[in-house]
């Protein structure tokens, strides 16, 4: 009896959320995505529009695998990732539509959305390196394959092999380098690890600070936003004490790895025009605006002025690729970093 009363329930639940989203003044999002920056914005464009928002939150995996389990009757209108690679899973199964528009082409800089435009952009992060100021010399560091040099032994610290940005660098790589380069530069880096990787990127620079051994970590750039903008006195004292450098910068140099947050319209989705009203709405210079001072991630939208922090780190020369291919290349990236022994 408890097993048919959970299905009723279930259900009914189902039933209600799928009507919700036939709604046209409902829009359902599937979204990674975790920051308040984001729930600030989503209660903007209510308060604005009127439009009813219902948001789904879990990880990219379990959200393609419910896609594909929901089909045609997915009440999905909008699905937004942590990382460009993803999506590539998504548009392999055939999850999103294209949605080529004026509007967001003006709003997002070119090579910040698919070129098929089934998703664009929304923000954007470096993954760079950061170093410890007292003891590291930024003079020394120069690109990533520097990274794999004996000289930095057992000074590198970061996560590990399973997080999707490490494997979308390390994809990046193998994308413009090859697999020839890719497995001799794994083999060297992971020789210079001071410790098994473990924790986040907020906890590399706190093991860089403590001064144990690692002088370098690996980070996404935003994270150095929030270390010197928390509202924990240590914190603040572990991002003062880290320098931020950007990688394979120069006329010759590849540029420093980028990733972005980004968003696509579901194929099967109930409420499209909502659907665009919102990535319009995430793209605009308020939005992006409240991106980079809250979140300090970098704006898509060229017209938007980069928060003081950021613009104090200097502009850089990002990585030339095309980010909609990224997830081909994310499977033998992590076979790679595995057979490198990167736990």
């Amino acid at each position: 009896m408890k097993k048919i009363m959970s299905l009723i329930v279930y259900s009914l639940l189902l039933m209600m959320l799928m009507s919700c989203a036939i709604d046209q003044n409902v829009v359902v999002i599937y979204t990674e995505r975790h920051y308040d920056t984001d729930q600030v914005l989503f209660d903007q464009f209510i308060k604005d529009t009127g439009i009813t928002l219902n948001i789904v939150r879990a990880s990219a995996d379990e959200l393609v695998a419910r896609l594909l389990t929901e089909g045609e009757n997915t009440p999905a209108d909008v699905l937004i990732f942590a990382d460009a690679g993803r999506l590539y899973r998504a548009m392999d199964a055939s999850l999103l539509q294209p949605f080529e528009d004026d509007v967001m082409k003006s709003q997002v800089d070119e090579g910040l959305y698919d070129d098929t435009y089934h998703w664009y952009g929304l923000t954007m992060r470096a993954r760079v390196i950061m170093y410890a100021k007292d003891r590291i010399d930024p003079s020394l560091l120069s690109t990533y394959e520097n990274l794999a040099d004996s000289m930095w032994q057992n000074q590198i610290a970061v996560r590990t092999s399973s997080n999707l940005y490490n494997i979308s660098w390390i994809a990046s790589i193998l994308m413009t380098q090859g697999e020839i380069y890719t497995q001799p530069f794994l083999n060297g880096f992971v020789s210079n690890f001071h410790r098994e990787p473990a924790g986040n990127d907020r906890d590399q620079a706190k093991l860089v600070a403590s001064n144990v051994g690692a002088n370098l970590a690996i980070m996404n750039t935003y994270y150095m936003g929030l270390l010197l903008n928390s509202d924990d006195e240590s914190e603040r004292a572990v991002g003062e004490s880290l320098g931020v450098f950007f990688p394979n910068q120069g006329d010759n140099a590849s540029g420093a790895h980028i990733n972005l947050s980004a968003g696509g319209i579901v194929t099967h989705a109930n409420n499209v025009e909502g659907a665009k009203h919102l990535l319009r709405f995430l793209t605009s210079t308020s939005s992006q605006s409240h991106f980079t001072n809250v979140n300090y991630e970098y704006p898509v939208n060229p017209n938007t002025t980069w928060h003081p922090l950021l613009l104090d780190w200097g502009t850089f020369k990002r990585q030339s690729i095309n980010l909609s291919d990224l997830g081909l290349y994310h499977e033998r990236a992590f076979e790679l970093m595995i057979g490198a022994n990167w736990t």
